[in-house]
């Protein structure tokens, strides 16, 4: 349901979240001024409020920092790790030059079959948190190919120890990948960091103001732009969807560049 709504187009689901976010708040501003729910402005007090709304500025302003930040530095992590796996699997392909054709050929044929895999199952199905089985057994079987095969020489050796390596860096590479197909702010974070706002956006709401448009003017521009904030958040939740997912790119320009189009159909 999650990957459902973010994969909405950004156009149609920007304004509906925003929307919907500054009437829930304007509503909340709307019921605290008809039930007169607001701040003494006497001199006396005055004092008292400031520093309370200055220690709520400053929570509430340091716990979504915190939380943007931490969400925008798993994500490009994740990122950065495909753009690896790309380029260990062009490793793995580029070391099998090393192999006799027959084991050369066939290796081809399973990376292929595997990158390919990846592109068009795999990476769909990570927005839900899944893997490919199909994707995991014919890795498996390239590593039985390269593993099984006796080298002849010590240059078929050196190859043979490289081509280990490698896969062994893949699997890590991969593993992370899939481990990480899943929320990276939880719901219940999710559920405080909006209780949050709403304790926060209630308390601008009870500043008197005698007028009521340019008090409502300002508290949309600061409900809207809290409400771009959450959907940062949440638009970059789930490294593999939504309108930030990651997306397979290096994988299909390695497709591209080792196998002809015409192969892949």
């Amino acid at each position: 349901m999650y990957a459902t709504v973010l994969n909405l187009p950004v156009y149609v689901l920007l304004p509906t979240f925003i929307i919907f976010f500054n009437l829930v708040c304007i509503g909340l501003l709307l019921i605290v001024r008809k039930y007169h729910l607001k701040l003494s402005s006497d001199s006396k007090s005055g004092f008292f409020h400031e520093n309370f709304s200055s220690a709520i500025n400053m929570i509430f302003a340091f716990t979504i920092s915190l939380v943007t930040i931490s969400a925008w530095q798993s994500h490009s992590a994740i990122s950065d790790s495909v753009g690896k796996e790309a380029t260990a699997l062009m490793n793995i392909y580029r070391t099998l030059e090393a192999y006799p054709p027959e084991i050369r050929d066939q290796g081809r044929q399973l990376l292929k079959d595997f990158v390919n895999e990846l592109v068009v199952n795999e990476w769909p199905a990570m927005a839900d948190g899944q893997a490919s089985m199909k994707a995991y057994k014919t890795l498996l079987n390239f590593a039985n190919l390269v593993q099984r095969y006796k080298p002849k020489d010590y240059a078929e050796l050196a190859a043979q120890q490289e081509e280990l390596r490698l896969l062994s860096t893949y699997r890590e590479l991969r593993g992370y990948r899939v481990s990480n197909a899943k929320l990276i702010v939880d719901n219940t974070l999710l559920l405080v960091l909006g209780l949050a706002a709403m304790i926060y956006l209630l308390y601008q709401s009870l500043y008197d103001s005698e007028r009521l448009r340019p008090h409502l003017v300002m508290y949309t521009g600061l409900t809207t732009s809290i409400g771009l904030v959450f959907f940062l958040i949440l638009s970059i939740n789930h490294p593999f969807a939504g309108s930030g997912a990651v997306g397979p790119e290096p994988l299909e320009m390695l497709l591209t560049h080792f196998w002809p189009i015409s192969d892949l159909m």
